[in-house]
């Protein structure tokens, strides 16, 4: 993650759709947690717009967190299912592909914890794995034990008392290539970050900023992630 956050279309266009959906909702100059952040490929971004702290189980994560991106304020290495900060403490959590993680034994504790942090009025943004029976040689590598659909984030989110305002697939083309690498991967165990970097010559980056213009208008009902964005009362 840290050797191509930068260059990879993914990380890139993730960033864009995250800034997309959430950036106009975030409190000017306000806290802002990147929960499970890894190195800061898709939420270092917040650190522009207010006081940025992470958390990943990984101190060596966080360790290249805080390198590549000096914006970070400060970091704890922790469980995403028992954050070491009171109640309340920040304006927005971000928490991207780390519920699907193996070492998280209930996601239903985790979106709990997640909403916890959060003051009222604040924001929980979730985005997943989707499509639950496309397991994939990536998955195997980034020990994904499980996928969701739009309907199973959202319903983590509603019961540990969040209001969701959006709830989309994101992705939505990748689903039929993926479905197929899995099959000619079967039994494999393969990164996705280890090809295609550049995103077929631009191709995938841009028809992800395509999708991005039609998520302005509607939201879809699949995809290859999925991104929930919800409010503590």
């Amino acid at each position: 993650m840290a050797a191509v956050e930068a260059t990879h279309w993914w990380y890139a266009a993730t960033r864009a759709l995250l800034q997309q959906l959430v950036g106009p909702a975030l409190a000017p100059g306000g806290c802002f947690l990147d929960a499970g952040g890894g190195t800061g490929a898709t939420g270092a971004w917040m650190g522009e717009q207010g006081t940025l702290v992470a958390s990943d189980a990984l101190p060596a994560a966080l360790s290249l967190y805080a390198r590549a991106h000096p914006s970070l304020a400060g970091a704890a290495a922790a469980d995403v299912q028992a954050l070491p900060f009171p109640d309340r403490s920040f304006d927005a959590v971000l928490c991207v592909t780390v519920l699907c993680h193996r070492s998280i034994a209930d996601p239903a504790v985790a979106v709990a914890e997640l909403a916890r942090v959060t003051r009222p009025g604040g924001l929980v943004v979730l985005m997943e794995p989707g499509v639950r029976r496309l397991r994939r040689a990536h998955d195997r590598v980034t020990h994904s034990a499980r996928r969701f659909s739009v309907g199973d984030l959202r319903a983590a989110a509603v019961a540990a008392g969040l209001e969701v305002s959006r709830a989309t697939g994101a992705y939505s083309f990748l689903v039929p290539p993926a479905a197929a690498k899995t099959l000619l991967e079967r039994g494999r165990s393969t990164s996705d970050l280890d090809r295609h970097g550049s995103g077929l010559g631009g191709l995938l980056g841009g028809t992800a900023a395509v999708e991005r213009r039609l998520l302005r208008r509607v939201s879809l009902p699949a995809g290859l992630s999925v991104v929930v964005v919800a409010r503590r009362p």
